[in-house]
């Protein structure tokens, strides 16, 4: 096979990747609310990776006339983003702090859009657009990590040590609004709720050791 590119298709690929590698730095440098097993904040380049792999196996089983590779490819862009104005931790938040919220991360995307790279570019783009069923799936799993990665975390509490919950009334009453708005919010994905909800149960265990 011929490869008739030149070396401007060179110096550009090479471009592309030096301003992925300094997308990738400054990703892995912004901090999420849950802890690892060593009590270190998990990062978005952590947790990018943990939604891939886990919103993948839930297609390929449970959803296959979804597209596992376009799956891959939003988890990977989906908090990107938050490489310009970092994570806001949402258990609790207020409407008012909500909207706040994604308005920095909307004004964030326009920016971003402008500097990426094409390819990533118009996944980015895509998949704020919450259209595809692809996207709107990658969205709704990314709300279960952090109680898997809660789960994970043995004595590196977040819930109890940075939110100050400290009773199973407090978990309820703010997992059961979480619950409700997110079956509001994907009501075609009626099984990953009924998983959401297998987690949030898990995840309450594993906090007041019930």
């Amino acid at each position: 096979m011929s490869d008739k590119r030149t070396r401007a298709d060179a110096k550009q690929a090479h471009d592309y990747l030096l301003a992925l590698g300094e997308l990738t730095v400054r990703f892995a440098a912004v901090e999420r609310a849950p802890r690892y097993p060593d009590s270190h904040r998990e990062n978005d380049a952590e947790h990018s990776y943990h939604l891939a792999i886990s919103a993948v196996e839930l297609a390929a089983d449970y959803y296959p006339e979804l597209d596992v590779g376009l799956i891959a490819q939003y988890s990977l862009v989906h908090d990107l983003p938050e490489s310009q104005v970092g994570d806001t931790w949402t258990f609790g938040i207020s409407e008012k702090d909500r909207a706040k919220k994604e308005l920095a991360e909307a004004k964030a995307t326009k920016i971003l859009l402008k500097k990426l790279p094409p390819h990533t570019a118009q996944l980015l783009e895509r998949y704020e657009q919450q259209v595809e069923p692809e996207a709107r799936f990658v969205r709704f799993v990314d709300k279960l990590t952090p109680g898997i990665i809660n789960i994970m975390a043995g004595e590196a509490l977040t819930f109890i040590e940075d939110h100050g919950v400290k009773t199973m009334e407090e978990w309820d009453s703010g997992k059961a609004e979480h619950t409700a708005r997110l079956q509001r919010m994907f009501p075609e994905f009626e099984f990953i709720n009924m998983v959401q909800e297998l987690i949030s149960k898990t995840t309450a265990k594993h906090i007041f050791k019930t």
